[in-house]
Formats: C-alpha cells, sequence, structure tokens
C-alpha cells in the first residue's frame, strides 16, 4: 500500500502547468548548454534580420496540430516527446520499472505516455501562444542571442547519443529552430510578467516564525530502499523520547537548545493564517492557538509526534520574502489568465491519426 501511495504521489505531481514550460526551457541552459543559461544574451532589441521570422517560415512536414492558421509540424511535437521522454525516465524509473508508460496516472486514469503527450501538446500551445504575441509586448532577440542559440545547438548535437538524437528527429537546424521558439516564448513570458505591477496587501505577507522537532514514527528504508515499519514497542519509545524532549524545550524555552542538546534536528518554518509555511497541518494550527515564546507537548500526526515552538509573531526578513513569492505568484497567475484567453480565442486542434503515431511505448534510455 505505502509503494502504490508513492507512486499515485509521483504521478499527480508529473503535470504541473508552468513548471513543464521551465523544465524544457531549461534545455537551453542543461541539454542545450554550453554557452550560458536561458537568459544569457536575451534580451528586446533588433532581431538579426528578422530571423525569428525565417526560421518559423523554413518549417515544414506533416502538421501535427493547427493554432488557428499556424501550424504545428508533427517533428517539432516528436523532438519535446523524446526530450521529456528520456527526463521522465531517468526521474521515475526507480519508482515504475521498464513497464513505467503502461502504468496508469493516479488521478486522471490516463497511462504515463498519455500524460506526457497531453504535456507536450500543452508546452507546443503555450510556446507558439507566446510568440505568436512577441511582436505586441516588443519581444525580440538580439544578434548575440542567436549566436548563443546556434553554439547550444551544435552543442546539443555533439553531447547527445546517436539513438537519442535519432529518435528525437533532431538535426542542428531543427534545434536551432526550436531554441530560437523557446528563447523568444521565455522574453515574452518575461516582458509581460515585468510589465504588471500587482497590489498585494502588505498585511496578507506578514508571516512568522515556528521552529518544530519531529520524532519520526513511519519507520525505515534499508541501502536497497526495502521499508520496514516499525514496532508498537518502538512506536511507544519514540513518543516517550518526544515527550521528554518536549518538557525539555519547555524547561528551557527554547526548541533550538534542546534540539542541540539532544542531537536532534530542528526545523524553522513560517506562517500566517492563510499559510503552513510547508508545515504539517496540525502542526501549525497548533501554532496559531500558541503564545509567542511557548513550546508544545507532542502533537501526534501520522509521520510521528512534533514539538514545536512559536518562535515570533512577525519575522522581517521572512516576510519580504514572502511578500516578493506573492508578487512573483501573481505574476505568473496574470501570464496564466493571459494565456488562457489566448488558448480560448485560438484553441489548439489536434490531428488525431498523425498524433496517434507517436508512440512512447518503450524504454528510450539504457537507465
Amino acid at each position: 500500500m505505502k509503494q502504490r501511495k508513492r507512486k499515485q504521489e509521483v504521478f499527480s505531481n508529473i503535470s504541473i502547468r508552468g513548471l513543464l514550460l521551465a523544465a524544457l526551457l531549461g534545455i537551453s541552459a542543461a541539454a542545450l548548454s554550453g554557452c550560458g543559461g536561458a537568459q544569457s544574451g536575451r534580451n528586446a532589441g533588433n532581431v538579426q534580420d528578422g530571423s525569428t521570422a525565417r526560421e518559423a517560415a523554413e518549417e515544414e512536414g506533416t502538421p501535427v496540430a493547427y493554432l488557428g492558421d499556424e501550424a504545428v509540424y508533427l517533428d517539432e511535437a516528436l523532438f519535446y516527446t523524446r526530450m521529456l521522454q528520456e527526463q521522465w525516465e531517468y526521474a521515475y524509473y526507480q519508482d515504475f520499472g521498464s513497464e513505467m508508460w503502461q502504468q496508469e496516472a493516479a488521478e486522471s486514469g490516463q497511462t504515463l505516455e498519455e500524460t506526457l503527450k497531453g504535456d507536450v501538446m500543452s508546452l507546443l500551445t503555450e510556446l507558439h501562444l507566446l510568440c505568436a504575441h512577441a511582436e505586441e509586448y516588443g519581444a525580440a532577440l538580439t544578434e548575440q542571442a542567436q549566436a548563443e542559440i546556434a553554439q547550444r545547438a551544435r552543442n546539443f548535437m555533439e553531447s547527445n547519443t546517436p539513438e537519442v538524437l535519432e529518435a528525437a528527429g533532431a538535426t542542428v537546424e531543427s534545434v536551432e529552430r526550436y531554441l530560437t521558439r523557446n528563447e523568444l516564448a521565455a522574453l515574452t513570458a518575461e516582458l509581460i510578467q515585468n510589465g504588471y505591477e500587482p497590489e498585494i496587501d502588505e498585511d496578507e505577507a506578514r508571516v512568522g516564525k515556528l521552529t518544530y522537532c519531529l520524532f519520526s514514527a513511519t519507520g525505515t528504508y534499508d541501502t536497497e530502499g526495502n521499508y520496514t515499519p516499525f514496532t508498537e514497542e518502538e512506536k511507544e519509545e519514540i513518543r516517550k523520547q518526544s515527550e521528554e524532549f518536549a518538557a525539555r524545550a519547555q524547561e528551557l524555552g527554547d526548541i533550538a537548545a534542546a534540539g542541540e542538546e539532544a542531537s536532534r534536528t530542528v526545523i524553522d518554518a513560517y506562517f500566517n493564517d492563510s499559510t503552513n509555511g510547508g508545515t504539517h497541518p496540525d502542526v501549525a494550527d497548533a501554532v496559531r492557538g500558541m503564545e509567542t515564546g511557548q513550546v508544545s507537548g507532542p502533537i501526534e500526526t501520522e509521520d510521528g509526534w512534533y514539538v514545536v515552538q512559536r518562535v515570533s509573531d512577525y519575522d522581517e526578513s521572512a516576510t519580504e520574502d514572502n511578500l516578493e513569492a506573492m508578487k512573483a505568484q501573481a505574476k505568473e497567475e496574470y501570464l496564466m489568465s493571459l494565456e488562457a484567453e489566448w488558448e480560448a480565442e485560438t484553441p489548439l486542434e489536434i490531428e488525431e491519426e498523425v498524433w496517434e503515431t507517436v508512440r512512447v511505448d518503450k524504454m528510450l534510455t539504457a537507465v
């Protein structure tokens, strides 16, 4: 049961909109690396002899989808399918094994293959829509950016195996074209977000600090990943340890000092009425009812027992960080709302018979 739950959690986190674009834009900094990151040399300016438009005009082949009158070609969809397939195989093979592509995703009931192909189409929709609106926001690639893209495309061809290149249908020309679209889309997204200033209530950003220590009762894993649950006797001993620790932390009035004394790891987190700061919900709820400086007794959860201290009601540095994070989130949500409007106006129409020819049913990599 624990292994099944773990698989479901992994599947549920595979397809997160926004992260997908960032992950594949990372091709220009990772798989396509060798000349700086995605930001390197990319800024608004004069595109070299209209090269972005020229790259798009050179595309041809079999359309796999349409965004309005614009064709999305099978070669590009195949390229991203294989790039994402390679990433997922390295990331999830240990959890799912060589038959991973036939397994169902937890919530949707789709297979992992279907989930991946859906993500590829979401990515292509986002890339093409952003590029279609690039001129509207003054996005263009400089000569330096184009030169760096050309170098990264050559690096990609040199650093990947012939098997991967063949499976992806990659050529230096096609990779340069895809990178150009990636960079222009990323620049457009950046300019859209930079041009939007959200109104954030600074009181909502205000956070306090808590510090907790977890006495885990979930069991252990050996070096081969085999799980062994704790016995009831072991759990009872852990509970007693948490009580002794809580008593000492209360005596000292300082959970961090108690942790250092007992060689126990304590973790800081930041909370307010609307955020748990990444802590267990029961821990955050308990802290909200405590006075500043107070140390709790053991709080029982499915993870084990937590001992927590409400350290402060306001942390200046963390509040500033939280305010910036809230602004960044609001900018991202604004971008996504724009993309949703564009997509509603110009929905993606997939040529299903063509798209079905792309299969993800066998391992691409020798993991």
